[in-house]
């Protein structure tokens, strides 16, 4: 028979994800404002006391986690070609996985219902995930030759147009009607979308 021994103790910084991740799975189930601290606690299995040493109330917790769901890996916007039109390509499909997957779906949702009196919620939404993501489509489209665009346009025009087309649609279907992605149906687009609008 194997001995119990002394649970593993936890960095501060796998506290903090584990707590996160019971919040989001809570929030998921019950929405933002069934669920209390002391539920997210007990599922997390600590104290409440840990849990406000980490976060000093909920819309604080909810706030952490809109903001951990937008951190890009350090290597989510390298170049993976040396064509800068399929390198837009590249980025728009990574871009649109992300956008597209469920748990963005379910995090928007929760924003949504849950940013009424959390002043500054919609901001660093916008900022980290809208405005991050589209800077580096304008730094892709700025790249390919002028000759090489079959309109004549702003950088930013052609990238709102390339996300409306490829992924903008999807999204709202998905976030409102509930509606299935394909994922491949919406690489096919942005495919289509960016042969349109560049020369090979």
């Amino acid at each position: 028979m194997s001995k119990l021994g002394r649970p593993v103790v936890m960095t501060a910084e796998e506290r903090r994800t584990e707590i996160l991740n019971v919040a989001e799975q809570l929030f998921g189930e019950k929405g933002f404002e069934s669920v209390t601290m002391s539920e997210i606690a007990e599922a997390a299995g600590m104290s409440k006391k840990t849990l406000y040493v980490h976060f000093t109330d909920k819309q604080e917790l909810f706030k952490s986690l809109v903001t951990c769901s937008y951190i890009w890996s350090e290597d989510a916007f390298q170049d993976v070609s040396e064509d800068p039109v399929d390198q837009l390509k590249e980025s728009l499909y990574m871009i649109a996985k992300h956008v597209l997957s469920e748990r963005h779906i379910k995090l928007c949702r929760l924003t949504i219902v849950g940013q009424l009196g959390m002043e500054g919620l919609a901001d660093t939404f916008y900022e980290m995930g809208i405005s991050t993501s589209r800077n580096h489509l304008i730094s892709c489209v700025e790249r390919i030759p002028e000759q090489q665009k079959t309109l004549k346009l702003s950088s930013e025009i052609l990238v709102d147009m390339l996300f409306g087309a490829g992924i903008a649609k999807a999204f709202i279907d998905s976030l409102f009607k509930k509606q299935h992605i394909d994922l491949q149906e919406i690489y096919r687009l942005i495919d289509s979308s960016v042969n349109a609008l560049f020369r090979a």
